[in-house]
């Protein structure tokens, strides 16, 4: 019956813990070595080698370049161009891609931040490539921006 108590007193998973915990003991008395500390030691090294890419982001900008300049090569493309250089007015944000084909400009891409949709250059951008009937999109600039993602979203415009 004592079995059967501890299970009641202690739960099946406190007794599991318990015996798991008599092996150890009884494994380090034999082996001379403290299985504790190695699976702590181990512990480590696992969590070591799961955090070395922890904290590394690319930068969408790099992600675009590299995308559109090896798996789109009939289109070429711009960076950080003003609008008044595709005939739009001279202020406005400058569009940070613009791709183009050898008929025309066939996307502009902006990569924006959270509150960028509000400023007035952003506006003026916007409606410029909406009056020429130009594709515009975003991508925002804190977001994964998984390659996948965006190669997905540009072989929707292009």
């Amino acid at each position: 019956m004592g079995i059967l108590d501890d299970l009641l007193k202690k739960g099946a998973q406190g007794l599991v813990t318990d015996i798991a915990q008599k092996v150890s003991d009884t494994l380090s008395e034999t082996l001379g070595v403290d299985l504790n500390a190695m699976g702590e030691e181990i512990g480590k090294e696992e969590k070591k080698e799961t955090n070395v890419n922890e904290g590394i982001t690319v930068p969408v900008s790099l992600k675009l370049r590299n995308i559109l300049g090896n798996q789109f090569p009939g289109y070429t493309f711009a960076e950080n161009v003003n609008p008044s250089a595709i005939g739009g007015p001279s202020e406005g944000m400058p569009y940070s891609f613009v791709v183009s084909d050898a008929t025309g400009v066939k996307l502009l891409i902006m990569i924006i931040g959270r509150n960028t949709c509000t400023h007035k250059d952003y506006k003026y951008s916007r409606s410029y490539a909406e009056y020429r009937g130009i594709q515009f999109i975003n991508f925002i600039e804190h977001f994964e921006n998984t390659v996948p993602y965006i190669t997905e979203r540009l072989r929707n415009y292009l």
